[in-house]
């Protein structure tokens, strides 16, 4: 009934998450990974910058090596 009441509907599912637990684990913090990298260009060596849709980057990586 309070499902009801906030929502107006009952919905198919509710999520709960622990809020001291998210508290704690704090904000995500984003990286590429090794094996992303490698992943990548296995596939730009398999199947060519055109195929994989990088051709842009590809020529711009060696327009800034030092």
């Amino acid at each position: 009934m309070q499902v009801k009441q906030w929502f107006g509907f009952v919905p198919d599912f509710i999520i709960t998450l622990d809020a001291e637990y998210c508290r704690a684990c704090g904000a995500p913090v984003f990286t590429i990974r090794g094996h992303n990298v490698e992943e990548f260009v296995g596939v730009v060596r398999r199947y060519g910058a055109d195929a994989a849709g990088v051709r842009a980057i590809v020529n711009a990586a060696p327009a800034r090596q030092r």
